[in-house]
């Protein structure tokens, strides 16, 4: 767990085509559709789950990441729904998850229990780790499937979760200020600052405080020497509707050029792409729970129980 105080085929070979991002747009609802990223494996996570000779660890397998049982009863993604519901968003209607084929039918049965239809539960087809799509291509599959492309669209990590300072209210009232201010468009981001023990595993922003933390760097998985800025991007995003055509843009980039799967897979490398082309702020937050070992599950699973 890190809790940071302020502190189908791979890619599909598509024809390049012209972007126009001022497209017009349909009627957008009053708060975004969320799409939540449940298609990983967890296979570190597994691999010390299997090996675990505890019963109540072992009994994990197979479960995904976003699934897992937290100290409180309820388990990881189950957590957003509250504060999702409270920031106003209709989640039988507005929720959606892209899961993988192996997942798909425990993420239909949390569904039911949840109030997300079956409907709204989507598999990318893959069966092992070794086959997935990555978190990219799953977010253009996601839109596509759930026809969310001409909407403002808030993407969510499935293994991530914030701390109890974060407000929905405050974030989406602070993407309205800055889309205010922005006639073309921007999409908003969250940051926590971190040390340089991890600066390895996650995307690193650099940030202009003068023009409301504008994205104007983005280092994915950096060597602490690369870049004196320590905010860290969690996989949380709120995704201008203008700014989408871009993504499917930077794929078809990927397809073109030949390039290995790691060039794509983390939403860092899109952030990267995009924050150049089209405007992203950040919003700062204390910090994050991110589950993707052993010890980072069982961390947040005490943080809960408290």
């Amino acid at each position: 767990m890190t809790m940071n105080v302020k502190g189908m085929p791979l890619l599909m070979k598509l024809p390049r085509v012209s972007i126009n991002i001022r497209q017009p747009l349909v009627p957008l609802c009053p708060l975004s559709p969320v799409l939540i990223l449940g298609a990983g494996y967890g296979a570190r996570l597994q691999i010390e789950i299997q090996a675990s000779p505890t019963k109540a660890i072992s009994r994990l397998a197979g479960v995904p990441n976003a699934l897992l049982p937290l100290g409180d009863g309820n388990v990881l993604i189950t957590h957003w729904l509250a504060p999702l519901a409270a920031g106003g968003v209709d989640i039988s209607r507005d929720v959606f998850v892209v899961t993988n084929a192996v997942h798909h039918a425990q993420f239909v049965a949390w569904g039911a229990r949840n109030g997300v239809p079956a409907s709204h539960i989507a598999s990318d087809g893959t069966t092992s780790n070794e086959t997935r799509l990555g978190a990219v291509p799953d977010i253009a599959f996601g839109l596509r499937i759930f026809g969310l492309q001409r909407h403002n669209v808030l993407v969510i990590g499935g293994d991530t979760l914030f701390l109890a300072d974060f407000s929905f209210a405050k974030f989406f009232t602070t993407f309205a200020h800055i889309n205010a201010g922005n006639p073309d468009g921007a999409c908003l981001v969250t940051e926590c600052l971190v040390p340089d023990a991890i600066l390895h595993r996650v995307g690193i922003m650099e940030l202009d405080p003068r023009r409301c933390n504008r994205v104007t760097g983005f280092f994915e998985k950096p060597r602490p020497e690369e870049t004196a800025s320590r905010s860290a991007c969690p996989c949380f995003y709120l995704f201008h509707a203008r700014s989408l055509p871009l993504l499917q843009l930077f794929l078809d980039e990927c397809t073109m050029r030949g390039v290995g799967r790691h060039e794509y897979d983390a939403p860092g490398n899109y952030l990267k792409y995009l924050y150049s082309r089209f405007a992203i702020y950040a919003i700062p937050i204390l910090g994050r729970i991110d589950i993707s070992e052993l010890q980072s599950y069982v961390d947040a699973f005490m943080y809960f129980r408290r």
